[in-house]
């Protein structure tokens, strides 16, 4: 029987101003300078201020005398500094300036890896079918200098986009023809192709060439495995012959096209730690962000025009006002909102870990989770994630993600907690120190830590070696 009946519940919504602040709050500066940009391209009443020099130079004058930085940072109210470091090659300060400076600290190459090898392929007396082939292949070569797609499906994409039927073979020979191009193994499909190539290409004949060349084309897999014995064994060498086999396969490039990429990644930090004696201050990155108002006299100009308009125009003007008005005060109240919460966490994290930006020793890191600066600052745990999301920091010491400063407690022998990026640090000491003829094995490694006071199970271990990228101990084995 169909009934009618009244039911109330009650249910969460987030509002549209926390959605955005949501979304500006993961963005890192650099794509936040986009954000505003492309909102000033939408909203009609949106505007950049444009302010001359000399009142901006009062304005951050006046800022720097009223800043309540220090406040947030420590509540003894300590004299912080604002001079800002150029670094090189991350580490040492070069000159102080009173700017930061904002320039990316890895640039790209003007001329692509893939322009270079159209202007060979262009050179290639080859016919227009292998031409539109080639060109094919090569948009599908990867950074790294790789074909990052199968033959088979390369050939499909040309009957279909190109209207060309042609088969696995004939893609085969322009991809061999690519081979040959420079830089040395580019094309290859897999590592042991791209070995392959560059020693196929070196012209001065030697026994170590010869060795080389048969380790990579007939003996990979024992290569790649370091079984070094079975090699020796199968090629009928020794230790000597095989070590200076080894060293020319070293000298090869991995990542034929990795230096000529140009696509390289900047990276632009979003946060500066300065320091002065012992005394840490920090900054928001916000030197190429458009400041933002509210065009009020377009807004007023349209309201009063709206007023001499027929009723029914009357009517979308004034929603086209409203609407766009209250869009661009939202936007506005939602950046300087994330300008708070960003100076709310960085202050409770450059607090937990004052000892590492003194020192920069990453024993010093203190365990931290972001549920601890979550509650600290009395913001959600959601929050905080987002802040620390794909963001950098610059401090005298380098350039960290801002997550690297987050971690897990481990307790010692003494009671005292470390953090585990401590451990992994230790981890990765012993392991670049240790004799490679003979690698020190998990086990091995876990009585090492035990005996610098971290006691942990064998699996601990080898799960903190992962996530280091550093292999088991036979294939760290060297001769």
């Amino acid at each position: 029987m169909i009934s009618q009946g009244q039911k109330m519940k009650m249910r969460q919504k987030l509002t549209k101003q926390q959605v955005l602040v949501a979304h500006l709050l993961e963005l890192s500066s650099e794509n936040l300078e986009q954000e505003i940009k492309k909102e000033i391209e939408e909203n009609p009443f949106l505007e950049e201020v444009i302010e001359d020099t000399a009142t901006v130079a009062s304005s951050d004058t006046e800022s720097e005398s009223n800043s309540d930085t220090a406040a947030l940072l420590d509540p003894n109210n300590e004299y912080y500094s604002r001079n800002a470091y150029d670094y090189d090659d991350y580490r040492s300060p070069k000159k102080q300036s009173d700017e930061t400076d904002d320039t990316p600290f890895q640039q790209a190459d003007e001329t692509s890896f893939q322009t270079q090898l159209l202007e060979q392929l262009n050179l290639k007396p080859i016919t227009e079918r292998q031409q539109i082939i080639g060109n094919e292949l090569i948009g599908n070569i990867d950074e790294a200098g790789y074909m990052s797609r199968n033959i088979g499906i390369i050939a499909d994409d040309l009957a279909i986009h190109r209207n060309i039927e042609v088969s696995e073979q004939e893609v085969e020979e322009v991809l061999t023809i690519i081979q040959t191009f420079d830089p040395a193994g580019v094309g290859a499909r897999n590592l042991q192709e791209c070995l392959s190539i560059q020693l196929h290409r070196k012209t001065a004949y030697s026994p170590a060439l010869q060795n080389a060349t048969l380790i990579i084309d007939k003996h990979f897999d024992n290569f790649a495995n370091k079984r070094y014995d079975k090699i020796c064994r199968q090629l009928n060498i020794d230790n000597n012959d095989l070590q200076q086999a080894i060293e020319l396969i070293r000298s090869l490039n991995p990542k034929p096209c990795d230096n000529n990429s140009s696509t390289a990644q900047s990276i632009i930090p979003d946060f500066y730690v300065h320091r002065q004696g012992d005394q840490l201050s920090f900054s928001i990155n916000e030197r190429n962000l458009p400041k933002l108002r509210t065009d009020n006299i377009y807004i007023e100009r349209l309201r009063n025009e709206a007023t001499k308009q027929p009723p029914s125009q009357q009517r979308a003007t004034q929603d086209f006002v409203e609407k766009n008005s209250k869009n661009a005060e939202l936007f506005i109240s939602a950046i300087q909102q994330r300008y708070s919460t960003l100076q709310l966490v960085m202050s409770a994290i450059i607090k937990h870990q004052r000892k590492y930006f003194l020192t920069g020793i990453t024993s010093d890191l203190r365990p931290m989770l972001q549920k601890n600066i979550a509650e600290e600052t009395g913001l959600d745990i959601s929050t905080v994630s987002r802040v620390v999301n794909q963001k950098y920091v610059l401090s005298e010491h380098g350039v960290k993600l801002l997550k690297d400063f987050f971690s897990n407690a481990l307790t010692k022998d003494n009671g005292s907690d470390v953090a585990t990026r401590a451990i992994k640090e230790q981890l990765k000491t012993i392991i670049d120190n240790e004799d490679k003829t003979s690698p020190i094995t998990d086990e091995e490694l876990r009585l090492l830590l035990l005996q610098k006071g971290f006691p942990m199970a064998r699996r601990t271990v080898a799960k903190y070696r992962e996530a280091l990228d550093i292999p088991t101990a036979r294939l760290r084995k060297e001769l």
